[in-house]
């Protein structure tokens, strides 16, 4: 299984959709989306921190999430979900990775 290091450096290959139609890339690492990460048993958890509760993008975000995590030996099952009760805010930005 994995490391959370290793799995937040996979998720670090995933640009922010906004930020790359703005000409800003971030990947969604750099831009503070991700906020928790747990991995047991071949089982990967990503919490997500969305800039917006309505984010057009969260499925597509998704999706590649589930994609890249994948890719790593020892990872059976990738679930992503979105913050409840966090919304983004600039704080977040770890522009200096």
């Amino acid at each position: 299984m994995p490391s959370e290091e290793t799995i937040r450096a996979q998720l670090s290959k995933i640009p922010e959709p906004c930020g790359v139609l703005m000409r800003m890339p971030l990947d969604i690492c750099q831009m503070g989306l991700v906020d928790k990460v747990e991995c047991a048993d071949g089982r990967v958890r990503v919490e997500l921190v969305l800039t917006d509760s309505s984010c057009v993008h969260f499925t597509g975000l998704r999706r590649y999430i589930v994609d890249v995590l994948r890719e790593l030996p020892g990872v059976e099952t990738v679930e992503v979900t979105a913050s409840t009760t966090t919304l983004w805010t600039p704080d977040r930005l770890q522009t200096n990775n």
